[in-house]
């Protein structure tokens, strides 16, 4: 699947080069926290994003012994408050609905909602591209979980408070933005 993300964002950056002779306020990207495809557009002072991701997990990787798709969609909002040649600063604001599991195989799904408040340090590499990681609070609101049956409860989920982002020392959580 990451194959498949990578040749999308590869035709994407070189179709914008075809098109664009400065950048805009407009990118498309990777978005390393939701593990998605993402799309950038600044309208007036404030930014928009949206993100659409998928996630397979095999059998082998998972702990119920069944493959797992996911899906994730996200939404929010920035404002750059503080800006250079190389860099910025921008603030945000999101949130993020995971479908986790699948019911492919066993009916074992739940849908999980985070809610997210922080910054996000942006450094352009070249005049087109930038990397950036975010780091901030989150609520993080997890559903049931059913079983097999489709009925059963087996986890009834919960809420959770806390601070996410890893920094630029971690790739994991990067995103790349190419603007045209």
């Amino acid at each position: 699947m990451k194959k498949v993300f990578a040749l999308v964002i590869v035709t994407l950056f070189a179709v914008s080069m075809a098109y664009a002779e400065t950048p805009t306020e407009k990118a498309v990207g990777y978005d390393g926290m939701l593990g998605g495809l993402s799309y950038r557009a600044m309208m007036g002072g404030l930014g928009l994003q949206g993100i659409v991701g998928l996630d397979y997990e095999s059998p082998a990787d998972t702990d119920n012994f069944s493959s797992a798709l996911d899906l994730n969609l996200g939404v929010g909002v920035f404002k750059c408050m503080w800006e250079c040649d190389r860099a910025n600063l921008n603030g945000f604001a999101g949130i993020a609905i995971m479908m986790d599991g699948s019911t492919m195989k066993d009916s074992d799904s739940e849908t999980d909602f985070d809610i997210a408040v922080g910054l996000e340090p942006e450094i352009f590499l070249l005049d087109n591209l930038s990397v950036s990681t975010k780091f901030g609070l989150m609520i993080a609101i997890e559903g049931d979980c059913r079983g097999a049956d489709g009925k059963t409860v087996t986890d009834s989920g919960g809420m959770n408070f806390g601070t996410y982002g890893q920094g630029v020392s971690i790739v994991e959580g990067l995103s790349f933005n190419w603007y045209f």
